[in-house]
């Protein structure tokens, strides 16, 4: 018997649903589940697939959870530490994909460790409740043409070992509604960098919606077009793009315990080694020492990082321990290694950790937080930021794969549902409370599709709601957070932004926190995490949990009237509305449409409603605020969340 993939160990389900479980097992057969004294029973198709339903629980444990085919002891299941709570999906591109111990800023100058992702990510284990009853099934990236029953992915405990490798929004957010529900909180993350709304959504939700209608066709000619299939194979075809010529670093004794590294570049760990200067792409070494206490020796241990971008071999005291990737593989940037160091391999003093990591394209990196845990005692050794790092060899900075930029399965990220076939079909039909969504950088390269994002988000919701079987699911989206992108002049971001607040607006259940204030112009991946998660957990507390007494997001604009030649707003969620700066944020426009600066802005604090107006427009009919992509943001309520931008037209 086999169950679907989110069914191990450690499990989160749903307080107060049916509870879902399915998979598969011999054809034709009866299944019974037993949970926590409750049953269930089903048949088994042809194929041997079966789903059943146990009955809402109420939120404890940990509990069992055994599936079983009577008479057959060999298909039998049986799941431990299963706990009952709130579980959320979270979901969207690399800003929710970003781990609380990434490290993708654009400034080097910060020493690592002082970093705002560094600080930020030990708060977090500083203000941990309860690790045991917070985990995160972490979906691994795969996208697939054709939709898959399984993925890969594990429940872990968010404690201090495990917190650097999950989602820092999605951590942060559930450390929210933890420390207000004192329940068990899962989540379940499956988000990929750089990715389209429309590869989040199923075959049959493009075929269905106008907007995306046209995806569908272009995804059923591109499975006929030859050359299509021949851009897989771009990397191994393109001249500008090297192999690995092999380990030469070995015969030089650079994984060796006493090799001298003195001479070496010093290297920030986790960190690229292309933005500090190292080497290009092609293949680095990476060297870390240490020491071993004398209550270590002969002790198996294990070495647990965070990635390495692309491939690596990883030695202990010179000794081969574990290896991911090869030829021309991607599918390992992201994964966390775990390899286990021999016991015999274990002695007292100093000890070198050396990774040779190898990245033929993109960015070449080791992220994430490295340790040498004891498997006896649990106890941990930090390897720390500071590495000593040497080319092996440098071929520069190689160009990147334009040449599959449009739809191919050489580039998942920006193809049509095969995000969701990969990804979000294996997860299917999850009892969830609701989705958390940060996403649409790479829907707003144009005024055009940030337009369309609207209509495109919708119909993904609409998807979800019927796949999940959960017509009502709340959807919390992340409004995008400022970023100067090449298209400044046609402020697609603020188009999209407005995309994200009006769909907030027209749907019931669909709800938005606005990051428009922590973004960084330089930089499309800003480090402040925390007041994310704090302010969708705010929001999500607010609409879905009943907490009256909590703001759920900055003040929403409502109304615009008319009056004494200028205009006065009225706002949602505006008690104690205020104005941080006075400098020019609001543009008035009359009849002919040309947009002009308001120089006078009164808050009325009776009733919260503020007050523009312009010697320039006399007749005001319309009225936008912060429309640009990284503005900045003057207008805040009495909780300190910032008002969405918005373009609105009078009453």
């Amino acid at each position: 018997m086999i169950l679907g993939s989110i069914f191990k160990d450690g499990a989160v389900f749903q307080q107060q649903m049916d509870i879902p479980v399915w998979g598969w097992t011999l054809p034709r057969k009866s299944v019974k589940a037993f949970f926590d004294g409750e049953f269930s029973r089903t048949c088994s198709s042809e194929d041997g697939y079966f789903i059943l339903y146990l009955p809402p629980h109420a939120a404890g444990g940990p509990f069992e959870l055994t599936v079983q085919v009577p008479g057959h002891d060999d298909e039998t299941v049986v799941l431990k530490d299963i706990l009952v709570g709130e579980v959320w999906l979270a979901s969207g591109q690399s800003n929710m994909a970003y781990k609380l111990n990434s490290d993708w800023r654009v400034d080097t100058a910060t020493p690592a460790d002082k970093t705002l992702g560094r600080v930020q990510e030990r708060q977090f284990n500083e203000m941990s409740l309860n690790p045991d009853e917070l985990r995160v099934f972490t979906v691994a990236e795969r996208a697939s043409i054709t939709r898959e029953d399984h993925c890969a992915g594990c429940w872990v405990k968010v404690d201090r070992y495990h917190s650097g490798d999950v989602s820092a929004v999605a951590a942060w957010f559930a450390l929210g509604l933890q420390y207000q529900l004192n329940i068990p909180i899962g989540i379940i993350d499956a988000s990929w960098g750089g990715s389209i709304a429309e590869a989040w959504m199923s075959m049959d939700a493009l075929w269905a919606a106008p907007e995306t209608r046209e995806a569908a066709r272009k995804m059923q000619e591109m499975c006929r077009d030859l050359k299509v299939w021949d851009a897989v194979s771009y990397y191994e075809n393109n001249p500008d793009i090297h192999a690995d010529p092999g380990n030469t670093g070995t015969g030089m004794g650079y994984a060796d315990k006493e090799f001298d590294d003195s001479a070496w570049q010093d290297m920030t760990v986790g960190g690229s080694w292309i933005q500090q200067g190292i080497a290009g792409n092609g293949v680095i070494w990476a060297r870390c020492t240490v020491e071993i206490p004398e209550s270590w020796a002969n002790t198996p241990l294990m070495l647990l990082g965070g990635a390495v971008d692309k491939q690596d071999i990883s030695y202990f005291n010179g000794v081969e321990i574990g290896r991911s990737g090869s030829g021309f593989d991607t599918s390992f940037y992201a994964t966390k290694r775990q390899y286990p160091v021999p016991a015999e391999a274990v002695k007292p003093g100093k000890a070198v950790v050396a990774i040779r990591a190898y990245s033929f394209a993109y960015d070449g990196a080791i992220t994430g937080k490295w340790v040498l845990l004891n498997e006896k005692t649990d106890e941990v050794i930090e390897l720390g930021c500071s590495w000593k790092a040497k080319a092996e060899y440098d071929w520069g900075v190689a160009p990147k794969a334009e040449e599959v930029n449009d739809f191919n399965p050489g580039a998942p990220t920006r193809t049509p549902t095969m995000m969701f076939n990969g990804m979000i079909n294996p997860l299917l039909p999850t009892a969830l409370r609701g989705t958390i969504w940060y996403q649409g950088e790479s829907n707003a390269g144009t005024v055009a599709q940030a337009k369309a994002y609207r209509d495109v988000l919708q119909a993904m919701i609409d998807d979800w709601r019927r796949c999940f079987r959960n017509a009502d699911m709340p959807f919390i989206q992340v409004q995008l957070a400022g970023f100067e992108s090449t298209t400044s002049k046609a402020f697609a971001w603020a188009e999209l932004r407005e995309s994200q607040r009006l769909l907030a607006k027209n749907d019931p259940d669909c709800y938005m926190i606005s990051a428009v204030d922590i973004g960084n112009e330089n930089d499309i991946h800003p480090e402040n995490k925390l007041d994310v998660g704090k302010r969708l957990a705010a929001c999500a507390l607010h609409h879905v949990y009943g907490c009256s007494d909590l703001v759920p997001s900055g003040p929403e604009v409502v109304k615009a009237v008319a009056e004494n030649n200028g205009v006065r707003l009225s706002f949602d969620f505006a008690e104690k509305l205020k104005l941080k700066k006075e400098i020019p944020a609001f543009e008035l426009a009359g009849s002919d449409g040309i947009f002009h600066y308001a120089d006078k802005m009164e808050i009325n604090e009776d009733d919260n409603t503020l007050y523009l107006s312009s010697p320039a427009v006399t007749e005001v009919c319309r009225v936008r605020y912060a429309w640009k992509n990284c503005p900045e943001i003057i207008l805040f309520n009495g909780a300190g969340f910032p008002a969405s931008p918005f373009d609105i037209q009078l009453v």
